[in-house]
């Protein structure tokens, strides 16, 4: 049992220490609501606590109530680093994007439009030409197909971004 087994519990009797049991900072919301049942510091004990101790409702109230600043504070800090955390994330992709854009070998920036075109001559020549031809139509999991199209969506919007705003840079060659 972790800290997250216990968030749905918790939280129905205190909202904000269920809420924090369930992300990041679980770990030190437990140790505190161990030390105010007196209990030791772990998932396990907590759980048990909080099923043979009819007063473990009140205390947990009690501990929303006494420390509420503290608490929300800790909920902004938390939302704040997983926002900060994905922030970087789409940092690195656009880097990323970026610099293939700018690079100086056909490779680099042209492996999206080649991945397009494969796409639409893999799609003609299985639905159209084989059955034209009267031979037997293999069946291409629907995996291929979606990962071929997400790299075409995420390829066709950018492109398409680019062409209806003109202060996106066109360096891109794709």
């Amino acid at each position: 049992m972790d800290w997250k087994d216990l968030a749905k519990t918790v939280g129905a009797s205190a909202p904000m220490l269920g809420t924090l049991l369930g992300g990041p900072v679980g770990a030190g919301v437990g140790a505190i609501i161990a030390s105010v049942l007196g209990v030791g510091s772990t998932p396990d004990d907590v759980s048990q606590a909080l099923t043979v101790n009819p007063d473990a409702a009140v205390k947990l109230k009690q501990i929303e109530k006494d420390r509420q600043v503290e608490l929300q504070t800790l909920i902004v800090q938390s939302e704040g680093n997983r926002l900060a955390a994905e922030t970087s994330a789409l940092q690195a992709v656009n880097s990323t994007m970026q610099a293939e854009a700018a690079a100086e070998h056909w490779p680099t920036y042209s492996w999206r439009p080649f991945c397009g075109f494969v796409f639409g001559s893999m799609f003609l020549g299985v639905y159209f030409v084989l059955p034209l031809m009267k031979l037997p139509v293999p069946i291409v999991p629907f995996e291929a197909w979606a990962a071929m199209g997400a790299v075409l969506g995420v390829a066709s919007w950018y492109r398409g971004r680019m062409q209806a705003d003109p202060a996106i840079p066109t360096i891109n060659r794709g």
